[in-house]
């Protein structure tokens, strides 16, 4: 699923939903039958270290067996589409840090220096709660209130914790730092504001938030990820604060509000627990969206990565931005380089105009409401409203499984030498975009969501409107940026990155919404995360072990005489592990793979002729059969018994002497 507005976050667990229900129907059916399945043989167990850290917490609150009993204990790691498990089991151990006082104050001075402030009036606080005469209220809220934001720069926190890390410990060798702050000495939105909000009196509430300002590589509109409460993944660590918010993006409350809505006494045995099943709710969903996510897609393993993408261009001739100027192949192919270092990547770009393919624009035409007949009016917050191209029909002609007509477009080929990853680019005229007619949006405003991407994997689809590339002359808050815009680079690294098989990282808890990675929505960035990495390198290191593992034990089985070549690819997979467990998993997976290559079977290098081989046969054969006859005669021969009670006699002394009689027997002779 690919990367829609940042103000429709709240299609993001419904769009998930429809791309693993669609997709889950796809993928029988995708006709190449060269992609590397799911793991069916083999079993792996894998140790991560989670290490928390609190900042500005008290260390008497907090109850650590109680918070190990929580959280995750294992995790079977999953291919979620079509549903299958990858066969890694991982298992977690957890430790406890604290930030002491000194240390606490000095990280929320350096917060402080930074702090940048921000007045706003009538600021929407979505999905929070209210006291009414009826009792509490749940729906969607809106406090007219003014505010006044406190903004701490994401990259410069991130940066310090990891530059301090020695003075808690440091990070892990093997696994990841969770960082978790409660810092109420900073400005924050408190019980006695909300209280006056409900109450409706003026009333200026002073929240805090970490923000990240970004720049389109395209079309250069300038983006602002401005009501974050955590952020990381440039570094194997993630912040979550507590204390900051309500965020409209992820719409959870600070821990004190939470508190304070829900009736909780944090200074009660029970509010104690409460605050640490709060707590392991936040570590929970960075394990699983992080430290140890699951796949989108089966992973596939080449020499060579080829994207493919086709541009066609539905707008009217002559019309800016030029077409060209909207997506840059040097940064799609840089930055898929940087996941992929065991692999070349190639990345191609053919500009064509839609009108050169009739069938396909006509069936566009077709597949938007206005072709329909329908007419949509919209209230007047509605900002964005979806002109939608209905993508089911849209897909259902391209596929193989459908009209069939993705080969009229693209040459596939996917095997362990390359995987070809088609991509196809609409720019459409106006405001019109794919989108999705899904029963679920059905009661919202044109029952229909519209989207700039998603990733089917036997193509990706994306578009863009005429409005998306010229949004900065649309502007509705903030100063306009005229001629500027969003292209299509971030959104096609993003879908190629599901097609490699990474998901969401907000899959399971939105917080983890703010990271570091093409791959969440919110923050407009291009780079893979530290996460994302680590997840697409460990599972193909993971993937080559097992299945070299299950080579060399059926081979063992069968053919004793491996020998030396045993030996020798059981050296490499040690070494891969051992690469493994130092997070190396570049390393590992390129050792894994030169074990993988390693010929089993062993190897003769002197050609014997046949004749030979079987005189040397028989010869052999006859010795031993000889020697064992000729055994066999020699011990019955010299087997006696004795002639009074018939016991078997020993030799003592050179002479036949019965154990039961005790004594000498004349008997033949020992030669």
């Amino acid at each position: 699923m690919g990367a829609m507005k940042g103000y429709k976050l709240f299609h993001q667990v419904f769009s998930t939903i429809f791309l693993i229900l669609l997709a889950a129907s796809i993928i029988p059916h995708v006709g190449w039958g060269s992609e590397t399945s799911a793991y069916m043989e083999g079993r792996r167990e894998v140790q991560l270290q989670v290490k928390v850290v609190f900042i500005g917490f008290n260390r008497s609150v907090i109850d650590e067996k109680y918070l190990d009993w929580n959280g995750p204990q294992y995790k079977y790691q999953s291919v979620l589409i079509p549903g299958v498990l990858t066969n890694v089991l991982y298992r977690f151990s957890y430790a406890y840090e604290y930030f002491d006082e000194g240390l606490t104050s000095e990280f929320v001075n350096y917060l402080a220096g930074m702090g940048v402030e921000e007045a706003r009036r009538n600021l929407m606080w979505n999905l929070t709660y209210r006291y009414t005469e009826t009792g509490l209220n749940v729906n969607y809220t809106q406090f007219q209130v003014d505010s006044l934001s406190t903004f701490y720069d994401a990259d410069r926190v991130e940066d310090w914790l990891y530059e301090n890390r020695d003075r808690f410990g440091g990070l892990p060798e093997n696994g990841y730092t969770l960082f978790l702050a409660y810092l109420p000495s900073l400005p924050s939105f408190t019980p006695d504001q909300y209280d006056a909000a409900v109450r409706g009196d003026h009333v200026t509430v002073t929240p805090h938030y970490y923000n990240k300002s970004l720049v389109d590589v395209d079309l250069g509109l300038r983006v602002y990820a401005r009501w974050m409460t955590g952020w990381g993944g440039r570094h194997r660590l993630y912040y979550i604060d507590l204390s900051a918010g309500p965020s409209m993006v992820d719409q959870q409350l600070p821990i004190q509000l939470a508190a304070h809505v829900n009736g909780v006494d944090m200074s009660t045995a029970y509010g104690v627990r409460w605050l640490n099943q709060y707590v392991a709710d936040y570590v929970s969903g960075a394990v699983y969206n992080l430290f140890a996510p699951d796949l989108v897609y089966p992973l596939n393993l080449a020499e060579k990565y080829r994207v493919d993408i086709l541009v066609l261009d539905n707008r009217s001739k002559g019309s800016e931005p030029a077409l060209n100027r909207t997506l840059n192949p040097e940064k799609v192919r840089e930055e898929l380089g940087k996941l992929l270092p065991f692999a070349e990547v190639e990345v191609e770009v053919r500009f064509k105009s839609l009108r050169e393919y009739p069938e396909l624009e006509t069936l566009i035409r077709n597949c938007t409401l206005q072709a329909r007949g329908v007419t949509l009016t919209y209230p007047p917050e509605v900002y964005y409203p979806p002109n939608i191209v209905d993508l089911r029909p849209l897909y259902h002609w391209l596929s193989e499984s459908g009209g069939g007509h993705l080969k009229d477009f693209f040459t596939v080929v996917r095997n362990g030498e390359r995987f070809d990853i088609p991509v196809m680019v609409f720019v459409f005229e106006r405001d019109f975009n794919i989108g999705l007619s899904q029963k679920e949006w059905l009661a919202q405003v044109g029952g229909v969501c519209d989207l700039w991407g998603i990733s089917l994997y036997d193509v990706v689809l994306i578009s863009h409107s005429e409005f998306d590339l010229t949004l900065g002359d649309h502007v509705k808050y903030g100063p306009k940026q005229e001629g500027k815009g969003l292209g299509f680079t971030q959104t096609v690294i993003h879908e190629v990155g599901h097609m490699l098989g990474l998901n969401h990282p907000f899959l399971y808890d939105p917080t983890e919404g703010y990271v570091a990675s093409v791959m969440a929505y919110y923050p407009y960035v291009y780079e893979f995360s530290q996460f994302d990495r680590d997840t697409l390198l460990r599972s193909l290191a993971d993937k080559v072990i097992m299945e070299t593992k299950v080579k060399v034990a059926e081979e063992a089985a069968e053919n004793p005489l491996l020998g030396s070549t045993y030996v020798e690819v059981t050296r490499l997979l040690n070494q891969a592990e051992a690469l493994y467990d130092e997070m190396k998993y570049g390393e590992a997976l390129a050792k894994a793979l030169e074990a993988s290559h390693r010929p089993l079977a062993p190897q003769r290098t002197v050609s014997i002729p046949s004749f030979f081989l079987s005189l040397y046969a028989f010869l052999i054969g006859g010795g031993v059969g000889f020697t064992v006859a000729y055994y066999v005669y020699v011990r019955r021969r010299e087997t006696r018994y004795c002639p009074d009670c018939g016991a078997k006699l020993r030799v003592q002394l050179g002479r036949w002497y019965c154990p039961r009689c005790g004594g000498w027997k004349e008997i033949e002779a020992l030669g």
